[in-house]
C-alpha cells in the first residue's frame, strides 16, 4: 500500500500505479529479475507473453513484492 496506488487495464497487459517513482520502481523490479516498462503519470506496465503461465504469473507477483518490499 506504500509503494502502489492502483491496478488500471484488463487482461494481461495491466499498468499500475506508484505512488514513489515509476523508475525506482523499475530499477527495483529489475533488480530482481522482473522486466516493467515505466509509462505516463508514474505508472509501471505488466506485459506478460500471451503463453504465460499460472505459476510464471505467481512468480512475477512474488517479485514485484519483494522489490515493492525493498523501497518500503
Amino acid at each position: 500500500p506504500t509503494i502502489f496506488e492502483l491496478v488500471r487495464g484488463a487482461g494481461l497487459m495491466i499498468g499500475v500505479k506508484c505512488v514513489v517513482t515509476n523508475t525506482d520502481v523499475v530499477a527495483a523490479g529489475y533488480a530482481e529479475h522482473l522486466l516493467t516498462v515505466p509509462g505516463g503519470d508514474n505508472v509501471i506496465r505488466l506485459l506478460p507473453a500471451l503463453n504465460i503461465t499460472d505459476d510464471d504469473i505467481a512468480k512475477a507477483a512474488d517479485l514485484l513484492d519483494q522489490a515493492a518490499a525493498s523501497l518500503a
